[in-house]
Protein backbone atom coordinates (compact mmCIF):
# COMPACT_ATOMS: atom_id res chain seq x y z
CA UNK A 1 0.00 0.00 0.00
CA UNK A 2 1.62 3.38 -1.08
CA UNK A 3 2.07 5.62 2.00
CA UNK A 4 -0.31 8.67 0.81
CA UNK A 5 -2.77 6.55 1.43
CA UNK A 6 -1.48 4.91 4.69
CA UNK A 7 0.07 7.83 6.58
CA UNK A 8 -3.62 9.39 6.93
CA UNK A 9 -4.73 6.22 8.12
CA UNK A 10 -2.26 6.25 10.93
CA UNK A 11 -2.99 10.05 11.45
CA UNK A 12 -6.79 8.98 11.93
CA UNK A 13 -6.21 6.21 13.98
CA UNK A 14 -4.23 8.77 16.14
CA UNK A 15 -7.18 11.22 16.30
CA UNK A 16 -9.81 8.87 17.06
CA UNK A 17 -7.81 7.56 19.73
CA UNK A 18 -7.33 10.78 21.64
CA UNK A 19 -10.58 12.14 21.03
CA UNK A 20 -12.31 9.02 22.88
CA UNK A 21 -12.95 8.95 26.81
CA UNK A 22 -10.43 7.18 29.19
CA UNK A 23 -12.60 3.66 29.15
CA UNK A 24 -12.84 3.52 25.65
CA UNK A 25 -8.91 4.41 25.32
CA UNK A 26 -8.29 1.48 27.72
CA UNK A 27 -10.47 -0.82 24.69
CA UNK A 28 -8.48 0.87 22.05
CA UNK A 29 -5.10 0.28 23.90
CA UNK A 30 -5.96 -3.68 23.61
CA UNK A 31 -5.54 -3.75 19.46
CA UNK A 32 -3.89 -0.33 18.62
CA UNK A 33 -0.39 1.14 20.04
CA UNK A 34 0.26 4.30 18.91
CA UNK A 35 4.52 5.58 18.94
CA UNK A 36 6.46 8.68 17.64
CA UNK A 37 9.57 9.64 17.47
CA UNK A 38 11.44 12.77 15.67
CA UNK A 39 14.38 15.36 15.41
CA UNK A 40 14.25 19.03 14.87
CA UNK A 41 17.79 19.90 13.65
CA UNK A 42 19.97 21.99 11.89
CA UNK A 43 23.23 21.82 10.68
CA UNK A 44 26.18 24.15 8.93
CA UNK A 45 29.22 23.61 7.23
CA UNK A 46 32.49 25.64 7.22
CA UNK A 47 33.84 25.67 3.51
CA UNK A 48 32.84 27.32 0.77
CA UNK A 49 33.70 25.04 -2.16
CA UNK A 50 32.84 21.80 -0.05
CA UNK A 51 29.57 21.25 1.01
CA UNK A 52 28.05 18.60 3.56
CA UNK A 53 25.21 16.73 4.17
CA UNK A 54 23.77 14.36 7.02
CA UNK A 55 22.55 11.98 4.71
CA UNK A 56 23.41 10.29 1.85
CA UNK A 57 19.98 9.69 1.10
CA UNK A 58 19.67 13.48 0.28
CA UNK A 59 20.62 15.73 -2.37
CA UNK A 60 20.81 18.87 -0.11
CA UNK A 61 23.91 20.09 1.43
CA UNK A 62 25.55 23.03 3.22
CA UNK A 63 28.44 24.81 2.64
CA UNK A 64 28.28 27.58 5.73
CA UNK A 65 25.00 28.47 5.66
CA UNK A 66 22.41 26.90 8.68
CA UNK A 67 19.87 24.15 6.87
CA UNK A 68 17.09 22.53 8.80
CA UNK A 69 16.73 20.12 6.74
CA UNK A 70 18.91 17.39 7.40
CA UNK A 71 18.53 15.43 10.68
CA UNK A 72 14.79 16.99 11.08
CA UNK A 73 11.50 14.42 10.49
CA UNK A 74 8.95 13.56 11.96
CA UNK A 75 7.69 9.50 11.88
CA UNK A 76 4.56 7.43 13.48
CA UNK A 77 4.51 3.82 14.49
CA UNK A 78 1.19 1.95 14.70
CA UNK A 79 1.23 -1.89 15.61
CA UNK A 80 -2.25 -3.19 15.88
CA UNK A 81 -3.36 -5.92 18.37
CA UNK A 82 -0.03 -5.16 20.47
CA UNK A 83 -0.60 -7.59 23.23
CA UNK A 84 -1.39 -10.78 21.21
CA UNK A 85 0.68 -13.26 18.99
CA UNK A 86 -0.40 -11.79 15.52
CA UNK A 87 0.83 -8.76 15.66
CA UNK A 88 0.75 -5.89 12.17
CA UNK A 89 3.45 -2.83 12.47
CA UNK A 90 3.04 0.35 10.38
CA UNK A 91 6.14 2.65 10.40
CA UNK A 92 6.07 6.11 8.49
CA UNK A 93 8.90 8.87 8.27
CA UNK A 94 8.60 12.15 7.13
CA UNK A 95 11.96 13.36 6.18
CA UNK A 96 13.79 15.43 3.42
CA UNK A 97 14.86 12.64 1.06
CA UNK A 98 16.91 12.81 -2.48
CA UNK A 99 14.03 14.54 -4.31
CA UNK A 100 14.03 17.49 -1.71
CA UNK A 101 10.30 16.13 -0.39
CA UNK A 102 9.06 15.31 2.68
CA UNK A 103 6.43 13.56 1.25
CA UNK A 104 5.93 10.15 4.34
CA UNK A 105 7.26 7.21 3.36
CA UNK A 106 6.70 3.77 4.61
CA UNK A 107 10.14 2.63 6.66
CA UNK A 108 8.01 -0.76 8.40
CA UNK A 109 4.81 -2.58 6.82
CA UNK A 110 4.82 -6.34 8.17
CA UNK A 111 3.15 -8.77 10.19
CA UNK A 112 4.30 -10.92 12.44
CA UNK A 113 3.95 -14.28 14.63
CA UNK A 114 5.94 -16.57 16.96
CA UNK A 115 5.76 -20.13 15.71
CA UNK A 116 7.38 -20.81 19.06
CA UNK A 117 8.04 -19.27 22.24
CA UNK A 118 11.60 -18.81 20.53
CA UNK A 119 11.18 -18.26 17.20
CA UNK A 120 9.43 -15.16 15.60
CA UNK A 121 8.40 -14.70 11.66
CA UNK A 122 7.82 -11.45 9.83
CA UNK A 123 6.75 -10.90 6.39
CA UNK A 124 6.36 -7.17 4.48
CA UNK A 125 8.75 -4.59 4.91
CA UNK A 126 10.97 -5.32 7.91
CA UNK A 127 14.57 -3.85 9.34
CA UNK A 128 17.66 -5.10 7.70
CA UNK A 129 19.26 -6.05 10.57
CA UNK A 130 23.18 -4.99 9.61
CA UNK A 131 24.68 -2.77 11.61
CA UNK A 132 24.90 -2.38 15.71
CA UNK A 133 21.72 0.38 15.18
CA UNK A 134 20.05 -0.73 12.55
CA UNK A 135 16.93 -1.66 14.48
CA UNK A 136 16.56 2.64 15.35
CA UNK A 137 18.68 3.43 12.86
CA UNK A 138 16.29 6.39 12.54
CA UNK A 139 15.12 6.75 15.85
CA UNK A 140 17.69 8.94 16.95
CA UNK A 141 16.42 9.94 20.40
CA UNK A 142 17.35 6.14 21.40
CA UNK A 143 21.45 6.91 20.11
CA UNK A 144 24.13 9.19 21.93
CA UNK A 145 25.10 10.58 19.02
CA UNK A 146 23.10 13.05 16.86
CA UNK A 147 23.14 10.24 14.24
CA UNK A 148 24.72 6.79 12.79
CA UNK A 149 28.33 7.63 12.82
CA UNK A 150 28.33 8.25 8.29
CA UNK A 151 32.08 6.67 8.19
CA UNK A 152 30.27 3.30 8.69
CA UNK A 153 26.78 3.35 7.50
CA UNK A 154 27.89 4.94 4.43
CA UNK A 155 28.84 1.15 3.80
CA UNK A 156 25.50 0.37 3.14
CA UNK A 157 22.44 2.76 3.28
CA UNK A 158 20.02 -0.05 3.19
CA UNK A 159 17.42 0.58 6.17
CA UNK A 160 14.83 -1.88 5.21
CA UNK A 161 14.05 -4.85 2.74
CA UNK A 162 10.95 -6.36 1.66
CA UNK A 163 10.58 -10.12 1.82
CA UNK A 164 10.76 -12.17 4.94
CA UNK A 165 13.05 -12.50 8.71
CA UNK A 166 12.85 -15.17 11.07
CA UNK A 167 14.53 -14.44 14.63
CA UNK A 168 15.66 -16.86 17.28
CA UNK A 169 16.45 -15.65 20.53
CA UNK A 170 17.85 -18.29 23.22
CA UNK A 171 19.03 -17.59 26.75
CA UNK A 172 22.06 -19.30 27.22
CA UNK A 173 23.68 -19.03 30.44
CA UNK A 174 23.02 -15.26 31.84
CA UNK A 175 22.84 -13.56 28.51
CA UNK A 176 20.97 -13.95 25.52
CA UNK A 177 21.72 -15.43 22.14
CA UNK A 178 19.69 -13.70 19.00
CA UNK A 179 20.45 -15.50 15.43
CA UNK A 180 18.54 -13.26 12.60
CA UNK A 181 18.21 -14.65 8.95
CA UNK A 182 16.54 -12.22 5.94
CA UNK A 183 16.11 -12.57 3.05
CA UNK A 184 14.10 -9.74 0.07
CA UNK A 185 14.47 -7.16 -2.06
CA UNK A 186 14.31 -3.11 -1.84
CA UNK A 187 15.61 0.00 -3.50
CA UNK A 188 17.80 2.86 -2.87
CA UNK A 189 17.76 6.29 -3.80
CA UNK A 190 20.94 8.42 -3.01
CA UNK A 191 22.48 11.45 -4.32
CA UNK A 192 24.46 9.40 -7.06
CA UNK A 193 21.43 7.70 -7.99
CA UNK A 194 19.00 4.90 -7.56
CA UNK A 195 20.04 1.75 -6.91
CA UNK A 196 18.06 -1.43 -6.98
CA UNK A 197 18.66 -4.54 -4.94
CA UNK A 198 17.59 -8.03 -5.09
CA UNK A 199 17.86 -11.60 -3.88
CA UNK A 200 19.08 -9.61 -0.50
CA UNK A 201 19.88 -12.11 1.74
CA UNK A 202 21.59 -12.11 5.35
CA UNK A 203 22.06 -13.27 8.78
CA UNK A 204 23.37 -11.67 12.05
CA UNK A 205 24.29 -13.41 15.44
CA UNK A 206 24.02 -10.88 18.47
CA UNK A 207 25.13 -11.66 22.29
CA UNK A 208 24.09 -9.38 25.09
CA UNK A 209 24.76 -9.95 28.38
CA UNK A 210 24.26 -7.43 31.60
CA UNK A 211 26.23 -4.03 30.40
CA UNK A 212 27.77 -5.86 26.91
CA UNK A 213 26.10 -6.39 23.42
CA UNK A 214 27.92 -7.60 20.29
CA UNK A 215 26.52 -8.18 17.00
CA UNK A 216 28.04 -9.54 13.94
CA UNK A 217 26.24 -9.84 9.95
CA UNK A 218 27.04 -10.66 6.91
CA UNK A 219 24.97 -10.41 4.02
CA UNK A 220 24.73 -10.02 0.24
CA UNK A 221 23.14 -8.95 -2.70
CA UNK A 222 22.57 -8.53 -6.45
CA UNK A 223 22.58 -4.72 -7.29
CA UNK A 224 21.80 -2.33 -10.95
CA UNK A 225 22.14 1.32 -10.68
CA UNK A 226 20.83 4.15 -12.74
CA UNK A 227 23.50 7.21 -12.12
CA UNK A 228 22.88 9.47 -15.14
CA UNK A 229 26.25 10.94 -14.78
CA UNK A 230 28.31 7.70 -14.71
CA UNK A 231 25.95 6.28 -17.63
CA UNK A 232 26.99 9.22 -19.53
CA UNK A 233 30.72 8.77 -19.06
CA UNK A 234 30.17 5.45 -20.00
CA UNK A 235 28.47 5.51 -22.56
CA UNK A 236 30.93 8.08 -24.45
CA UNK A 237 34.06 5.72 -23.71
CA UNK A 238 32.52 2.83 -25.21
CA UNK A 239 32.37 4.77 -28.19
CA UNK A 240 35.61 5.79 -28.66
CA UNK A 241 37.90 4.23 -31.06
CA UNK A 242 41.01 2.34 -30.14
CA UNK A 243 43.23 5.55 -31.54
CA UNK A 244 41.65 7.11 -29.17
CA UNK A 245 41.04 5.05 -26.29
CA UNK A 246 43.12 1.64 -26.30
CA UNK A 247 41.04 -0.30 -23.60
CA UNK A 248 37.69 1.55 -22.73
CA UNK A 249 35.53 -0.64 -23.67
CA UNK A 250 37.28 -3.56 -22.44
CA UNK A 251 38.13 -2.42 -18.78
CA UNK A 252 34.05 -0.81 -18.83
CA UNK A 253 32.80 -4.31 -19.19
CA UNK A 254 35.19 -5.98 -16.44
CA UNK A 255 35.24 -3.51 -13.95
CA UNK A 256 31.99 -1.03 -14.39
CA UNK A 257 29.46 -2.99 -14.51
CA UNK A 258 25.89 -0.89 -14.03
CA UNK A 259 23.82 -4.09 -13.30
CA UNK A 260 24.41 -7.62 -11.79
CA UNK A 261 26.69 -6.66 -9.64
CA UNK A 262 27.10 -8.51 -6.46
CA UNK A 263 27.76 -7.37 -3.58
CA UNK A 264 28.30 -8.75 0.06
CA UNK A 265 28.59 -7.10 3.23
CA UNK A 266 30.52 -8.23 6.94
CA UNK A 267 29.87 -6.52 10.04
CA UNK A 268 31.42 -6.42 13.51
CA UNK A 269 30.28 -4.69 16.31
CA UNK A 270 30.25 -4.19 19.95
CA UNK A 271 28.29 -1.82 22.90
CA UNK A 272 28.72 -0.70 26.27
CA UNK A 273 26.35 1.22 28.58
CA UNK A 274 26.87 0.51 32.79
CA UNK A 275 24.36 3.25 33.09
CA UNK A 276 27.69 5.50 33.37
CA UNK A 277 29.90 4.65 30.70
CA UNK A 278 29.29 4.26 27.03
CA UNK A 279 31.62 2.94 25.30
CA UNK A 280 30.79 1.73 21.00
CA UNK A 281 32.94 0.02 18.40
CA UNK A 282 31.82 -0.73 15.21
CA UNK A 283 33.61 -2.08 11.68
CA UNK A 284 32.31 -2.65 8.28
CA UNK A 285 33.47 -3.84 4.75
CA UNK A 286 31.60 -4.55 1.66
CA UNK A 287 33.33 -6.12 -1.61
CA UNK A 288 31.81 -5.97 -4.84
CA UNK A 289 32.33 -6.77 -8.40
CA UNK A 290 32.31 -3.31 -10.19
CA UNK A 291 33.88 0.39 -9.12
CA UNK A 292 30.39 1.78 -9.71
CA UNK A 293 29.83 0.21 -6.38
CA UNK A 294 32.69 -0.05 -5.47
CA UNK A 295 34.47 -2.09 -2.42
CA UNK A 296 34.89 0.17 0.37
CA UNK A 297 35.19 -0.31 4.48
CA UNK A 298 34.90 1.43 7.33
CA UNK A 299 35.39 1.48 11.31
CA UNK A 300 34.51 3.72 14.37
CA UNK A 301 34.98 4.08 18.32
CA UNK A 302 33.09 6.05 20.71
CA UNK A 303 33.24 6.57 24.38
CA UNK A 304 30.76 9.02 26.47
CA UNK A 305 30.52 8.98 30.28
CA UNK A 306 26.85 10.27 31.81
CA UNK A 307 27.24 13.21 34.78
CA UNK A 308 23.67 13.92 35.40
CA UNK A 309 21.94 14.93 32.90
CA UNK A 310 24.21 15.59 30.30
CA UNK A 311 26.67 12.78 28.15
CA UNK A 312 29.51 14.52 26.35
CA UNK A 313 31.27 12.16 24.07
CA UNK A 314 34.13 11.59 21.79
CA UNK A 315 34.75 9.33 18.76
CA UNK A 316 37.08 8.44 15.84
CA UNK A 317 36.27 7.03 12.63
CA UNK A 318 37.31 5.91 9.03
CA UNK A 319 36.33 5.13 5.83
CA UNK A 320 38.40 3.99 2.79
CA UNK A 321 37.61 3.31 -0.73
CA UNK A 322 39.49 -0.31 -1.05
CA UNK A 323 37.91 -1.02 -4.64
CA UNK A 324 40.81 -1.25 -7.47
CA UNK A 325 40.89 1.88 -9.68
CA UNK A 326 40.31 1.62 -13.66
CA UNK A 327 43.37 1.91 -16.12
CA UNK A 328 41.31 3.70 -19.17
CA UNK A 329 44.75 4.07 -21.53
CA UNK A 330 44.77 6.69 -23.76
CA UNK A 331 45.51 6.48 -27.20
CA UNK A 332 48.35 7.99 -29.91
CA UNK A 333 45.68 10.39 -31.21
CA UNK A 334 44.04 11.30 -27.82
CA UNK A 335 43.75 14.81 -27.41
CA UNK A 336 45.15 16.53 -24.00
CA UNK A 337 41.41 16.97 -22.90
CA UNK A 338 40.30 13.47 -23.49
CA UNK A 339 43.63 12.13 -21.37
CA UNK A 340 43.28 14.35 -18.47
CA UNK A 341 39.53 13.13 -18.62
CA UNK A 342 40.71 9.49 -18.65
CA UNK A 343 42.78 10.18 -15.64
CA UNK A 344 40.16 11.56 -13.72
CA UNK A 345 37.95 8.94 -14.53
CA UNK A 346 41.11 6.90 -13.16
CA UNK A 347 41.29 8.13 -10.04
CA UNK A 348 37.56 8.83 -9.56
CA UNK A 349 36.35 5.45 -10.16
CA UNK A 350 34.76 6.26 -12.97
CA UNK A 351 33.26 9.68 -11.28
CA UNK A 352 31.62 8.48 -8.34
CA UNK A 353 34.24 10.27 -6.38
CA UNK A 354 36.81 8.91 -3.59
CA UNK A 355 35.42 9.88 -0.09
CA UNK A 356 37.93 8.01 1.71
CA UNK A 357 38.81 10.14 4.75
CA UNK A 358 39.24 10.15 8.58
CA UNK A 359 36.97 12.01 10.89
CA UNK A 360 36.89 13.14 14.38
CA UNK A 361 33.71 13.68 16.35
CA UNK A 362 33.03 15.62 19.55
CA UNK A 363 29.77 16.21 21.34
CA UNK A 364 27.08 16.47 24.52
CA UNK A 365 23.36 15.63 24.81
CA UNK A 366 21.62 16.76 27.18
CA UNK A 367 18.38 14.76 28.43
CA UNK A 368 16.85 18.41 29.98
CA UNK A 369 13.12 16.73 30.00
CA UNK A 370 11.35 13.15 30.02
CA UNK A 371 11.17 11.75 26.16
CA UNK A 372 13.49 15.29 25.13
CA UNK A 373 17.30 15.13 24.23
CA UNK A 374 19.17 18.13 23.20
CA UNK A 375 22.51 17.27 21.22
CA UNK A 376 25.30 19.60 20.37
CA UNK A 377 27.85 17.89 17.81
CA UNK A 378 30.91 18.74 15.28
CA UNK A 379 32.52 16.49 13.08
CA UNK A 380 36.41 17.14 11.67
CA UNK A 381 36.55 15.25 8.67
CA UNK A 382 39.77 14.92 6.35
CA UNK A 383 39.48 13.88 3.01
CA UNK A 384 42.62 11.20 1.62
CA UNK A 385 42.32 12.79 -1.84
CA UNK A 386 40.58 16.33 -1.68
CA UNK A 387 41.68 16.73 -5.61
CA UNK A 388 40.06 13.76 -6.97
CA UNK A 389 35.92 15.24 -5.53
CA UNK A 390 33.07 14.13 -4.47
CA UNK A 391 29.80 13.93 -5.74
CA UNK A 392 27.70 11.63 -3.30
CA UNK A 393 28.03 10.38 0.06
CA UNK A 394 27.99 12.74 2.71
CA UNK A 395 30.25 15.27 0.85
CA UNK A 396 30.19 16.60 -2.40
CA UNK A 397 33.19 18.97 -4.18
CA UNK A 398 34.42 19.75 -7.77
CA UNK A 399 37.68 18.08 -8.64
CA UNK A 400 40.82 20.18 -9.51
CA UNK A 401 41.53 16.68 -12.18
CA UNK A 402 40.36 18.17 -14.93
CA UNK A 403 42.20 21.52 -15.27
CA UNK A 404 40.61 23.88 -12.51
CA UNK A 405 41.59 23.57 -9.12
CA UNK A 406 38.52 23.35 -6.18
CA UNK A 407 40.57 25.28 -3.68
CA UNK A 408 40.13 22.57 -1.26
CA UNK A 409 42.52 21.20 1.15
CA UNK A 410 40.51 18.46 2.37
CA UNK A 411 39.51 19.81 5.51
CA UNK A 412 35.78 20.30 6.64
CA UNK A 413 33.49 20.56 9.48
CA UNK A 414 30.15 20.40 10.31
CA UNK A 415 28.36 21.67 13.01
CA UNK A 416 25.17 20.15 14.66
CA UNK A 417 22.19 20.99 16.58
CA UNK A 418 19.19 18.90 17.34
CA UNK A 419 16.04 18.04 19.47
CA UNK A 420 15.03 14.86 19.64
CA UNK A 421 11.57 13.32 20.87
CA UNK A 422 9.71 10.27 21.25
CA UNK A 423 5.86 10.14 21.87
Amino acid sequence: MKSQYIYPLVLASIASFTAVPVAQADEFSDWLKIDGFGTIGTYKGSSDVAGVRTDQRQRVVSFKDWRFDGDSQASIQATLNPHGKLKAVVQLISKKDINNSNKPTVEWAYVSYPITSEIDVKLGRTVAPIFIMSDYRNLNYAQTMARPQSEIYQVNPITYQDGATARWDKKVGDGMLQAEGFFGKTNVSVAGGDVDLSRVKGVSLKWAQDSWSVRAGYSWYDASVNAPTVEANIKALVSLPAVVCTNCASVIASQASRSNIEAKIATVGATFDNGEWIGQAEWSKRDTNSVVIGSVSGWNVMAGYRYGDFTPYAGLSNFKVDATKTALAPGVAAPAALRAQLNYLNQSYMGTGDPSRDAVTLGVRWDFAKNLALKAQYERMKMKNPAVGASSGFQSYETSLLGKPNGFDGKVSMFTVNLDFVF
